[in-house]
């Protein structure tokens, strides 16, 4: 966690308010040294990932897509057809 002054943080805070949105990180504020308040995102998931972060996500999203079992019944489906089957669960459930 970073540790601003308070000073610092009065004359930067509108970058300090777009950091913390930014990369979901706290920042403390201190005054003479001791921790008066801490800035925290008000919605931790909305950090932005990285380049790399989104790229290994992806793969993994898309090696675990293609370890599924494919349903040959399934695939030769029409979206409409597709639709209907899930609704018809959804239904019975």
């Amino acid at each position: 966690m970073r540790e601003i002054g308070v000073l610092e943080a009065k004359t930067s805070f509108t970058s300090l308010i777009a950091e913390v949105e930014r990369t979901g990180e706290e920042v403390l504020v201190t005054r003479r040294g001791r921790a008066a308040v801490k800035i925290v995102p008000a919605s931790p998931q909305r950090r932005t990932r990285s380049p790399e972060e989104r790229r290994a996500i992806a793969e993994e999203i898309i090696a675990w897509r293609d370890a599924q079992p494919i349903d040959s019944t399934l695939a030769e489906m029409s979206w409409d057809e597709l639709k209907k089957v899930i609704r018809d669960e959804d239904r019975h459930d």
